[in-house]
């Protein structure tokens, strides 16, 4: 593992940049309005308008099926603008917020016990605030995930400008808002809320505020399952942190890759003990343990709700059809049985494919060229989707794996302009096809 220096900048340049860009906040903003939140903005707004000639030229076109969004209640206006963004688990959200858990009679059919409760929660407060109407519940999330997807933007920015600088990061925020499946940051759904709290807590985890780090992790954990899963790169860099100061890692390291190996888990291990004879490294230790936390909370909730302190993983096996497996063998099963041709099917198998194919080899490219900790995260967010025995939705979950955005700006940061363009019209074609299939309401990319 090695950490890629900044493109393009000499180590002078790329210091004075980060210098310039703490100490001078109004700079600082507005680098962050121009190069992270306006493109993204555009983009949201792109999606709109894609989304509303679907609602009223494509919708009413198709037939009335019950598994399909009726055009009759779509296509007036302004109720298309927040109902457009309302499709397939979004009730499930809603019905959480608005009346709570279902009895532990249903854990053994398709039950909300499968959601994790922070979304629904953040919801139910700010609709009673708006009135307490299910059109509440309504505004409310779509209020929750669109703030949250700002400020995730603005949180990746943050980390990408630390740890790169302010090229690559804007490029990385604007291939998140381009990932064909990023309308999703916009919907009734968790995943704007799970990636703030997951790039917040890798921000304050790189920034060694480890009560920060660890509290963000923990409500990451009550938001998606994935959520506990931060603990193995937040951990692996407190331990890093907290080894090199004590002792520090010699340089230049070997050239051999086995005696560059055995210096560095000398000086590891070695720092490791010398730390653990300091208090104050325990404290700041088990600030990490706030996220499992997270998960455990919601699993005393469950306890008392249901008598069942693992009911959510119950319900997933029960009745949704996901339990842990060998990622492989789920490529395996998927690639000598494709699905072709069958819009309600909830495996759009073609774009599913090739997504888990190119983010496997992410993950090796992200070891290669990216910190430990961008490359933890990356393995982890997308081995836990291969391994639950699923295909479904795979492109949602690696809405959240943005390491992968980051290595797209450093590949075509450092070649010529017609990279960045192959880049934006695959994306923006992709984008635009599958927003149009949101708003049919077809499974097919649920």
């Amino acid at each position: 593992m090695r950490i890629t220096s900044p493109l393009s900048l000499d180590s002078s340049a790329a210091s004075y940049e980060q210098k310039s860009f703490i100490h001078n906040p109004i700079t600082a903003l507005s680098q962050i309005g121009k190069e992270a939140i306006v493109p993204y903005l555009i983009t949201r707004l792109t999606l709109l308008l894609v989304g509303l000639l679907a609602t009223f030229y494509i919708l009413p076109l198709q037939s009335n099926l019950p598994i399909l969004p009726s055009h009759a209640v779509q296509i007036h206006f302004p109720q298309a603008l927040w109902l457009m963004w309302e499709r397939f688990d979004s009730g499930f959200y809603l019905d959480l917020a608005s009346n709570g858990y279902w009895s532990a009679s249903t854990l053994h059919t398709a039950s909300n016990w499968a959601f994790y409760p922070l979304y629904p929660l953040l919801m139910h407060v700010i609709g009673l605030l708006f009135g307490g109407t299910f059109n509440s519940f309504r505004l409310a999330g779509l209020l929750i995930s669109n703030i949250s997807a700002l400020a995730a933007v603005v949180y990746l920015y943050l980390l990408i400008h630390k740890d790169f600088n302010h090229r690559v990061a804007s490029r990385t925020v604007f291939y998140l808002a381009l990932f064909p499946m990023s309308f999703y940051l916009s919907a009734i759904y968790s995943e704007s809320l799970f990636l703030m709290l997951a790039v917040a807590s890798l921000y304050y985890a790189r920034k060694q505020s480890w009560w920060l780090a660890g509290l963000c992790g923990g409500l990451a954990a009550l938001t998606h399952a994935q959520g506990v899963l931060l603990l193995l790169p937040i951990a692996w860099e407190y331990l890093r942190v907290t080894s090199n100061s004590y002792a520090p890692l010699p340089t230049p390291l070997p050239k051999p890759l086995i005696a560059r190996a055995r210096t560095w888990l000398r000086y590891w291990l070695s720092g490791l003990l010398l730390a653990a004879h300091d208090l104050r490294n325990w404290v700041a230790g088990s600030a990490l343990l706030l996220i499992p936390a997270g998960l455990f909370a919601f699993m005393l909730y469950a306890k008392y709700k249901t008598g069942d302190l693992l009911a959510t993983t119950h319900t997933e096996q029960w009745g949704w059809g996901r339990q842990l497996s060998y990622p492989w063998r789920l490529l395996i099963y998927f690639l000598r049985h494709p699905i072709l041709g069958e819009p309600l099917n909830w495996n759009f198998w073609v774009f599913n494919i090739v997504l888990a194919i190119v983010f496997l080899g992410c993950i090796v490219w992200a070891f290669r060229r990216l910190p430990a900790i961008y490359a933890l995260y990356t393995l982890v967010m997308v081995i836990l989707p291969l391994s639950s025995s699923q295909l479904d939705a795979i492109g949602r979950y690696y809405l959240l794996v943005f390491p992968v955005f980051l290595l797209l700006a450093l590949w075509t940061d450092s070649k010529n302009q017609s990279a960045h363009a192959f880049v934006i019209a695959i994306c923006t074609s992709l984008q635009a096809l599958l927003m149009v299939f949101f708003i049919l309401g077809l499974p097919a990319i649920a």
